[in-house]
């Protein structure tokens, strides 16, 4: 009889346990470099953590440093007599205020809106009084057409602090016209009626005294 040997060959068992399986390496080669990643990641924030901490701390310091704002005075209010007394002039102020011309403004807007074409001859700026029918500005002048007159009118209307724009007489002398222009200032004071005074009535009484 042949002899058959039946144990395995040491040989290809010893080659088979050595020779590491490509998936085991790969999944180890991933576990390492997960393990690095996550520390990496732990030390990057460990580091911001401790940036923003100093960036903290030095704000703190900074802030216990400055000194408080000093305290608003305290506003105590006028006596009663006192305030009385500032009540009308106070009134009185708030008119004049309100009633107020801003010349330099009224000048600006008409010197923006003036023809090229245009040439003064005049011009007055009176405050109307209070109850008169005066106008605030006057101008008198001369232009080549009545189209350039009747341009500066359509832009004198625009003005805000005119109203009532009203042309006056014109005249025609070596092709040049001249014209007078008046118009109304806004703002100024308004008509202050005369206070009406009614007479107190008068109780006479009669006393009859009759004899005995």
């Amino acid at each position: 009889m042949r002899a058959v040997n039946l144990l395995p060959n040491e040989s290809s068992g010893r080659s088979s346990r050595s020779a590491p399986q490509p998936a085991v390496l790969a999944a180890a080669i991933s576990g390492v470099v997960a393990v690095v990643a996550i520390g990496g990641g732990n030390l990057i924030e460990a580091a911001r953590v401790s940036s923003a901490q100093k960036t903290l701390d030095a704000a703190k310091i900074q802030l216990a440093a400055t000194p408080l704002p000093p305290a608003a005075p305290r506003v105590t209010p006028p006596p009663v007599a006192v305030a009385e007394q500032m009540q009308p002039r106070l009134a009185a102020v708030s008119a004049a205020l309100s009633s107020r011309i801003a010349w330099d403004r009224i000048l600006r807007e008409f010197s923006l809106v003036l023809p090229s074409d245009i040439q003064l001859t005049g011009l007055t700026l009176t405050v109307p009084a209070a109850g008169s029918t005066t106008s605030g500005l006057t101008m008198n002048g001369v232009t080549y057409s009545y189209d350039s007159l009747a341009r500066l009118l359509a832009r004198l209307a625009l003005v805000p602090d005119l109203s009532g724009v009203t042309l006056g007489p014109t005249t025609v002398s070596q092709k040049l016209v001249g014209f007078s222009i008046t118009a109304g200032i806004k703002g100024a004071s308004p008509a202050v009626p005369a206070p009406t005074v009614t007479p107190s009535a008068t109780t006479t009484t009669t006393t009859t005294t009759s004899g005995a």
